[in-house]
């Protein structure tokens, strides 16, 4: 679609709509703490031990489930398996379906589940936090920052390297799974996982404030980054289903979970992991320790 004489995609290209689209969200994330009194939440400079201290939890958080949570699971597990038969179908469909316009949406939406938007949006919820004195905020930040490293980061390239199965654009045969090779990294959705876990957790947290008025916005643009992985020849349906599954159960989890006071902070006389933003060659983590 024309866009003053270029094309959305290279709007985004040139880095024009993304900068206006984290600040219009970080506007919305501001006013949150004007609405609502403050509780106490993580403060994201103690994040390396609370990180640490959910990753220990996380192995055992299946034998906790209630029939809820376990129906949930065999939810996604279940549409999971029945997707896998129309995988090759749907990709066909959407091979012989392209259109310019659902081209550069897939484009624009599909940042929302890595680096691009991430961690503008986190990193823009720390700094608001500060400059507006919010543990609101920055407990937003700690959470969602928390959520994507669990989902995308650590869960995702587990079960990637346990099914093995190549990416659609890399195989001819939708049911072929290689087991314990570094070549296998599709299923399940990366970008799809760090999209919900993001969503799933800035949702839990506004509900305070906003109610349920967010939810449709955030599960909308993680549902937006879902197709656009299947569109983009990416991610087989059934892969974006269980990452979504997958980053829906981590960002709930997370944002959920009670931590009394500001307990993102470590115990006196214990080293204080800080986890910072890094950019000079990409994104990346410095991590540092005072004793």
């Amino acid at each position: 679609m024309p866009l003053q004489g270029r094309t959305l995609k290279d709007a985004f290209r040139s880095n024009r709509v993304a900068p206006l689209a984290a600040a219009a969200f970080l506007l919305a994330q501001c006013a949150a703490p004007a609405f609502c009194g403050e509780r106490p939440a993580p403060d994201p400079l103690g994040y390396g031990g609370r990180l640490w201290s959910d990753l220990k939890e996380l192995p055992t958080l299946p034998a906790r489930w209630s029939g809820g949570q376990w129906a949930i699971a065999g939810g996604v597990i279940g549409a999971t398996g029945i997707s896998l038969m129309y995988d090759e179908k749907i990709r066909s469909y959407n091979e012989s379906h392209r259109k310019e316009f659902w081209q550069n949406v897939s484009f624009a939406s599909t940042h929302f589940g890595d680096y691009k938007y991430q961690v503008p949006i986190i990193t823009a919820l720390w700094t608001g936090g500060y400059a507006f004195g919010s543990v609101r905020m920055r407990g937003m930040a700690a959470d969602a920052a928390e959520s994507s490293i669990i989902a995308a980061l650590i869960i995702n390239p587990a079960i990637c390297f346990f099914t093995g199965r190549r990416l659609p654009s890399k195989q001819d045969e939708p049911s072929s799974f290689r087991p314990f090779r570094h070549s296998g990294y599709s299923f399940p959705s990366g970008h799809t996982s760090a999209a919900f876990a993001l969503a799933s957790s800035l949702d839990i947290d506004l509900r305070d404030t906003f109610g349920y008025w967010q939810t449709p916005v955030l599960y909308g643009m993680a549902a937006s980054v879902a197709r656009s992985r299947i569109y983009d020849d990416k991610h087989y349906l059934s892969e974006v289903i269980l990452g979504g599954g997958i980053g829906w159960a981590v960002g709930t989890w997370v944002a959920r979970k009670h931590r009394a006071g500001a307990a993102g902070k470590p115990a006196e006389g214990k080293p204080a992991v800080t986890l910072l933003p890094y950019f000079p060659g990409g994104p990346g983590l410095i991590v540092s320790s005072l004793f």
